[in-house]
């Protein structure tokens, strides 16, 4: 299977995701996990897109190359509200396990009054109760109950309809140590342009386009890339070494958006 790039809307996301030994734990503060939330509801019910979630599929279990910080996070939003309201909005669709932190995945799923007890016993477990702290505190800012209860609705809604993650699933044959690697060494293999490509063929796409039209975009979008390859028509239209850009198509994007 080649590897495959589209949005996916996060209450989309379901199965068993395999942290491996590679990676190192959770790690998000207060910081990063108050941003995320108030990025998603002060962004209404706009398309929100998340940075990438790269997987492997390994059988029925997606392993996690990069986004296991944000894929927490997400399944702790998703715990949450699920218990605040009582079971009225469901559970997480998805689990994680660990290869070397098998204890992360009970703490994961135990009771607040559990993390909070057991926070102490790693650095894991700190991170992860913090957080799950950070997001109580955010969603009960108002002591009015129904504020809270309207806040909840709202998010899941907004989970269920207009918050996607870019879905990066790689190929059997690629090395995801590797990738891993340049991932984390800021040498990401997603282009600004194929980021662009994702959203334009996604499958969750606002304007519902069909197969025919997803095709058709994925054929003019290489047609172009295959035109600025003409060194001719390159230096036409910048003085710039092909060298400045990821990829060619990348010069078309700076200049729409100035």
């Amino acid at each position: 299977m080649d590897a495959q790039l589209y949005t996916k809307i996060v209450g989309d996301i379901k199965g068993e995701f395999f942290i491996p030994s590679y990676q190192r734990g959770y790690r998000w503060g207060e910081n990063e996990v108050t941003r995320l939330l108030d990025d998603i509801f002060q962004n209404k019910n706009e398309k929100y897109c998340l940075q990438p979630i790269v997987v492997r599929k390994d059988n029925d279990v997606y392993r996690v190359v990069d986004g296991q910080q944000r894929l927490t996070t997400i399944y702790l939003i998703l715990k949450y509200m699920n218990l605040a309201s009582i079971g009225f909005i469901p559970e997480p669709r998805f689990n994680l396990s660990y290869e070397t932190r098998p204890g992360s995945q009970t703490f994961l799923e135990s009771s607040f009054e559990d993390m909070t007890n057991q926070k102490n016993e790693n650095v894991d477990y700190w991170f992860i109760a913090n957080s799950y702290q950070t997001i109580k505190e955010w969603f009960e800012k108002s002591n009015d109950k129904s504020i809270i209860k309207q806040t909840i609705s709202k998010f899941s809604e907004l989970f269920d309809t207009s918050v996607n993650v870019i879905w990066y699933e790689i190929g059997p044959e690629e090395d995801e140590r590797k990738l891993f690697t340049r991932l984390n060494t800021d040498k990401i293999p997603l282009t600004s342009a194929e980021l662009t490509k994702a959203m334009f063929l996604s499958k969750t796409n606002a304007n519902s386009i069909t197969r025919t039209e997803q095709e058709e975009i994925a054929l003019q979008w290489d047609s172009i890339e295959k035109d600025l390859s003409n060194e001719s028509l390159w230096f036409f239209l910048t003085n710039s070494a092909n060298s400045a850009y990821r990829t060619r198509i990348d010069l078309v994007l700076d200049m729409m958006s100035g």
